[in-house]
């Protein structure tokens, strides 16, 4: 097994299925943000194994290749003796019943929703309240975020400046105080993945649905679709979701490390 020369990255991107592939193996094979792409074969790869640096990896191809399979293997148990962050995106079904087997079920399941955006927010935009304000995320937002911080940017992009010259986002403000915020997790494939949270105290008031809007907006005035996906039992996400204009796409498994 060989790690992919990053020149081919571009060209592997019609390979896969689009209805099931996650926002960041595209954010990879642009190189929008760094990662590592192994295949069984240079020339005509059947089997692909991508990931991001903080962990993050997707698993699709051809499901048979045992070779491939047995270097998924090894490849986990080097990551969980260095305790280093193991979460495996399956493609399909399919592919479910064969990681079970190589995993040998060390990993947690866990079953997630893909949405499709359907159309603009049907309901009223929200007027916020005199003492809220909502701004595009910048680095000083980001140095006043609990959830969305420093620490998150590095994790997913690398860095904060890094985030600041390819990702958007935007956060409902109350004074410097970060209350309500929707940011760009992953960009790849003119797709931008949501991520979204709102402080416990000042949920209920519409804010996390305020951001989202504006978020969507700027996604379609750049000619992106915007992305969803969450936990099957996240019931506050799927509605809020609905409200925002997506609809149920598929369900797909990760695996993690308790």
């Amino acid at each position: 097994m060989r790690e992919l020369a990053k020149e081919k990255y571009n060209g592997i991107k019609t390979l896969f299925d689009e209805s099931f592939c996650p926002t960041f193996v595209y954010a990879i094979l642009e190189q929008t943000i760094p990662g590592v792409v192994y295949t069984d074969d240079q020339t005509s790869p059947r089997s692909f194994f991508i990931g991001t640096e903080s962990g993050i990896y997707f698993i699709a191809g051809d499901q048979g290749n045992q070779v491939f399979n047995d270097f998924i293997a090894e490849y986990y148990e080097q990551q969980a003796k260095s305790t280093k962050r193991f979460t495996l995106f399956s493609a399909n079904d399919t592919w479910d019943q064969v990681l079970k087997t190589i995993l040998k079920d060390d990993l947690n399941q866990m079953k997630r929703m893909a949405f499709s955006f359907q159309q603009k927010p049907s309901e009223t935009a929200l007027k916020l309240p005199k003492e809220l304000e909502l701004k595009r995320i910048d680095e000083d937002i980001i140095l006043n975020s609990t959830v969305f911080n420093s620490a998150y940017y590095e994790e997913y992009w690398n860095s904060v400046s890094h985030f600041s010259s390819k990702g958007f986002g935007f956060a409902v403000l109350h004074g410097h105080h970060v209350v309500s915020e929707c940011t760009s997790i992953f960009l790849g494939g003119n797709r931008a993945e949501m991520d979204i949270y709102t402080l416990e105290e000042y949920r209920g008031m519409g804010l996390a649905y305020c951001a989202g809007s504006k978020f969507i907006e700027c996604c379609l005035e750049n000619g992106m679709a915007p992305i969803w996906d969450c936990d099957v039992c996240n019931k506050s996400s799927i509605t809020l979701a609905a409200k925002l204009g997506f609809k149920p796409a598929a369900e797909y498994s990760i695996y993690y490390s308790g």
